[in-house]
């Protein structure tokens, strides 16, 4: 099976609006897991504070929601998982970034992942 995430392995990236909360969805395919290798985030200008990323996803037919708190004044969130975590099959995943309190600063989230 390791071969077949490594081989299927994809990047899904996108950018939110200025000052608002940057929402991320990797959709549901039937019959269809999605594991995941890792998470980064950032914004397109420098800002204060700490802010929240979440995973949300579905295991065990329940909702688990996972939140990170980074400190963006050291740079750009990145998480890559010691380990890959997956969601049920034909379940989506989300991922947000908190709004970043600037005017006209817009957040962009990447998800490594791969669908089997």
């Amino acid at each position: 099976m390791l071969s077949e995430v490594l081989l299927n392995g994809d990047v899904l990236e996108v950018t939110g609006s200025a000052n608002a909360t940057t929402t991320l969805t990797k959709a549901a395919t039937s019959g269809v897991r999605c594991f995941i290798a890792g998470i980064e985030a950032e914004y397109s200008a420098d800002i204060s504070g700490v802010q929240p990323i979440v995973l949300t996803r579905t295991v065990g037919g329940a909702s688990v929601t996972t939140t990170f708190a980074w400190d963006f004044v050291k740079g750009p969130f990145f998480l890559p998982f010691p380990c890959l975590v997956h969601t049920d099959y034909g379940t989506a995943v989300t991922v947000t970034l908190g709004a970043s309190g600037t005017a006209g600063v817009t957040g962009t989230i990447h998800l490594f992942h791969a669908m089997i």
